[in-house]
């Protein structure tokens, strides 16, 4: 079956890939879906880019929301939708690397099933803790804590397969420690939990944790991250702090469905990437402490390819199962 709908994809590209599409295209508004409830990282990102990819294509980008199972059911309806370019996907590299292993029975196969046409940014993680529960200053002091623990240390995590559980299970095995993971469904309850003491460490996205640490409430150990925050100058990266086998970024991406004319596709890129490289943009995400990725159009599918079978591997360093 799904030999069948390839080929019928790459049949109908080809009748659909003339220079009138390329030249109509888009004649319509289009649809940027998110596969997650608004307020998240995967909302906002697709919210700023929005409004400029408007503007580079001439027509209105309008998000959508279609939150549940993971991301999973939003997946699914664009990829069951028409491949006519008039319906982006706002994926991330849990939905891209994670759920196929995670939910096997949604035979998910993103390399497959979509093409990719931007990177959006990339959202660091802090590693934060309770400086009064754990009154540590290093992330290697952390390390030293957890290994002396008799009972090891707790972390809070989205679940399994979500980032927290991801990197909190990565430095586990790096550093040679144990710690119970507790499972929240998102992050306002997880962080109230470590600023309450009844949990030792989170990794959390950036643009959540930032106020608690600037308030002195949360303290941010390490950020998995290329460089150091201009917004947390003094919180060094994973590399920095002897742990660079864990900087894996949590990226974000515009997708079409396999089939999508190969004119569109080409339009979509150079669009997004304008959007990307834009200072404008760049500045929005960093106030929002997320990071504009510029990824070039030619390098995007090198880009995929890698970063999916790196996020891969670590899932399954860690043992994860399907549910």
């Amino acid at each position: 079956m799904a030999l069948i709908k390839a080929l019928a994809a790459a049949l109908a590209a080809t009748v659909l890939a003339s220079p009138a599409v390329a030249d109509t295209w888009p004649s319509k508004p289009i649809t940027l879906l998110v596969p997650f409830s608004a307020g998240g990282p995967t909302d906002f990102i697709a919210r700023l880019v929005a409004e400029p990819l408007s503007r580079e294509l001439g027509q209105q980008v309008i998000v959508q929301n279609k939150p549940g199972a993971s991301g999973n059911v939003g997946y699914q309806s664009v990829l069951n939708g028409p491949a006519d370019g008039y319906t982006l996907m706002h994926n991330t590299v849990g939905m891209q690397a994670i759920n196929p292993l995670m939910y096997p029975s949604a035979k998910m196969h993103p390399l497959q099933d979509y093409v990719p046409v931007g990177i959006t940014g990339a959202m660091p993680n802090l590693l934060v803790v309770n400086p009064e529960r754990t009154p540590v200053k290093t992330l290697d002091e952390l390390v030293e804590r957890g290994r002396a623990t008799s009972n090891g240390l707790s972390y809070a995590t989205f679940g399994p397969g979500s980032s927290p559980h991801v990197y909190g299970a990565l430095l586990q095995k790096a550093a040679k420690f144990q710690a119970v993971g507790v499972a929240y469904k998102g992050s306002a309850n997880a962080v109230t939990d470590v600023i309450g003491g009844q949990i030792d460490f989170l990794f959390d996205s950036m643009s959540t944790s930032i106020g608690q640490v600037q308030a002195g409430r949360l303290k941010a150990l390490a950020i998995t991250s290329a460089q150091r925050s201009p917004m947390l100058p003094d919180v060094p990266t994973l590399k920095e702090a002897g742990y660079g086998s864990l900087d894996l970024k949590f990226w974000f991406s515009l997708q079409v469905p396999l089939g999508t004319p190969p004119e569109v596709v080409t339009k979509l890129r150079g669009a997004v990437a304008n959007v990307v490289a834009s200072d404008a943009y760049r500045k929005a995400m960093q106030e929002r402490g997320a990071e504009a990725l510029p990824v070039a159009p030619a390098d995007l599918d090198a880009f995929f390819k890698r970063e999916t079978a790196q996020w891969t591997d670590a899932a399954n360093a860690v043992g994860l199962k399907a549910e």
